[in-house]
């Protein structure tokens, strides 16, 4: 009953199959996401490299290097990735469907209240056709437990429990569009959901990961992290605390 970091099973499968599983996928259900953060655009779909441009040649002029990866990415909107952060700096281009962001910028790393949670993965039985969990009790991995979109009878119970989130500025919210990038800066936390247009059902995208500068933000941030969220909670209290008494 407890919580987990569950990866997702991964299967190899022929491409005309795979857009039918992910167009078969139903929120809450089983849902099928074309793509692997490994580069898989150039090391995988090579009939389609005449399509898109290896790199973005004002980033990379900027950005002093050529992109560690080229990422494609096909889902619908049963897709949503929970809030994370990268350590890339991320060009995320639209090529059909909408992409909705939410965005905070490193400095706000307490309010995603990152938890270790026990490593496990997702387990395909071929003969029942259904999935199990395996979990891994040694392995945890750090992720934010905030749902930015909690059920309405779980709000209240949301907002008792993430404060920090609920209570401070509102993240940026970023629809980005077919035809349209957004440059994600590294460590910027972020949450994205998919919505579909009239291009079949599919939410179709390719993103550049340019590697970043591990320099004095990176530094930075660890030092924020460092400090503990209760602290931060306590302070938060007694400001709200002073604001009610009318103190300055």
């Amino acid at each position: 009953s407890s919580l987990c970091f569950a990866s997702a099973h991964v299967e190899t499968v022929p491409f005309p199959e795979a857009l039918d599983m992910v167009l078969a996928s139903r929120k809450g259900k089983r849902v099928a996401y074309l793509q692997q953060q490994n580069d898989c655009f150039r090391s995988e779909y090579g009939p389609l490299a005449a399509d898109c441009e290896d790199h973005v040649p004002w980033a990379t002029e900027a950005l002093g290097c050529s992109p560690e990866a080229v990422n494609l990415w096909v889902g619908t909107d049963a897709s949503e990735t929970s809030f994370h952060k990268d350590h890339y700096e991320n060009l995320y281009v639209v090529i059909a469907g909408e992409k909705r962001f939410l965005l905070l910028p490193p400095t706000e790393v307490h309010r995603m209240y990152i938890t270790d949670y026990p490593a496990a993965r997702y387990l395909y039985h071929k003969g029942s056709g259904q999935f199990s969990i395996e979990v891994d009790g040694s392995v945890t991995v750090p992720w934010s437990s905030v749902d930015p979109y909690p059920e309405p009878d779980e709000k209240q119970r949301a907002m008792e429990r993430f404060p920090l989130y609920y209570n401070g500025p509102t993240p940026l919210q970023v629809t980005v569009k077919a035809g349209q990038m957004l440059y994600l800066p590294s460590m910027w936390f972020h949450h994205v959901r998919q919505v579909q247009d009239g291009s079949g059902g599919l939410t179709v995208a390719v993103n550049y990961w340019y590697d970043m500068q591990f320099d004095s933000r990176y530094a930075y941030f660890n030092f924020l992290q460092s400090i503990p969220r209760h602290e931060i909670e306590n302070k938060e209290a007694n400001l709200e605390s002073s604001r009610c008494n009318g103190s300055d």
